[in-house]
């Protein structure tokens, strides 16, 4: 699906700063962070930047992803469940690379009443395998 497509599937304008995040987004296989979508490059404005960031998320076109230390980064939504989109991230403590795991996710959990899930959160923390492999010693996983 081309960048044009995925605006137009979402109702939204073709601006340029639009296509610009959801361009990078849509070539790179990890999340990305605010500072790693803008790069060195001035483009655009903060404000509008930003302003798109909020936008492409309101319309479910990216999905957030808030880390252990705050982070924030930001993947293109390739799959909607409803309005949200239910699954799984992976987090690399050595590269800081962040993935979207496919598949199915499954959160169970007892609310108490009168309670409403909205949205579960989930990042799993560890060590992706080009990491592992380039260790010294191969770091012993569960599975």
């Amino acid at each position: 699906m081309t960048v044009e497509e995925i605006l137009q599937r979402n109702e939204l304008k073709n601006t340029a700063c639009r296509k610009y995040i959801v361009g990078e987004l849509l070539e790179s296989r990890a999340a990305m962070s605010e500072q790693e979508l803008k790069g060195s490059s001035d483009l655009f404005d903060r404000v509008t930047f930003y302003r798109t960031l909020k936008t492409l998320e309101e319309h479910g076109v990216i999905h957030r992803i808030v880390l252990n230390d705050n982070t924030v980064k930001y993947a293109l939504t390739r799959q909607k469940q409803g309005n949200a989109h239910l699954h799984s991230h992976f987090h690399c403590e050595q590269c800081d690379e962040v993935l979207c795991l496919r598949g199915k996710s499954r959160f169970e959990t007892e609310l108490p009443k009168g309670y409403c899930q909205h949205e579960v959160f989930v990042v799993i923390e560890g060590v992706c395998a080009n990491c592992n492999v380039n260790a010294y010693t191969l770091l012993a996983c569960d599975e």
